[in-house]
């Protein structure tokens, strides 16, 4: 028979390395995945914002990208570069 001390014990272990997976393990690969898209940015790609915003890459430095969000009035934005949610890929 199995003391409730080391039955809990093993629940603790089996929720940790349950919450280890679902959880840890995933948010890993979308970081990995949005450092991708911010190093694969350059100059005259077409990009939208996690907040909708469609644009075009005018200037990017280390920590922030100006895009281009009406050609005609010349309108820009500055936004910090994580704020980039996916790059608009040309067929």
């Amino acid at each position: 028979m199995t003391s409730p001390l080391a039955l809990f014990g093993s629940y603790l272990v089996v929720f940790f390395i349950s919450i280890y997976l679902m959880i840890y393990i995933p948010n890993k690969k979308k970081q990995k995945k949005k450092q991708e898209i911010h190093n694969k940015m350059k100059i005259g790609d077409e990009v939208v914002t996690i907040g909708g915003i469609v644009g075009t890459i005018v200037e990017k430095d280390n920590a922030y990208v100006t895009l281009m969000i009406d050609k005609e009035k010349k309108t820009t934005v500055k936004i910090i570069i994580y704020a980039v949610g996916q790059i608009i890929e040309e067929d």
